[in-house]
């Protein structure tokens, strides 16, 4: 059981260095998806000024 948490103590650097990298990787990739779609749902989702609104009782009945 000591063996074990000494490897785990040991290996927690490493540790860190792959949660760098995965933190970098996911940083850039949200980088490139903001940049690729910026402004794709601009203006896309509005209130149409002729609402009609249907009762619940009609549509569940």
């Amino acid at each position: 059981m000591r063996i074990l948490v000494m490897l785990l103590l040991d290996t927690l650097p490493m540790l860190g260095n792959v949660l760098l990298l995965c933190f970098f990787v996911f940083f850039i990739f949200g980088v490139v998806g903001v940049q690729l779609w910026k402004g794709l749902l601009r203006n896309r989702c509005f209130l149409q000024l002729n609402i009609t609104t249907i009762p619940n009782q009609a549509l569940f009945g």
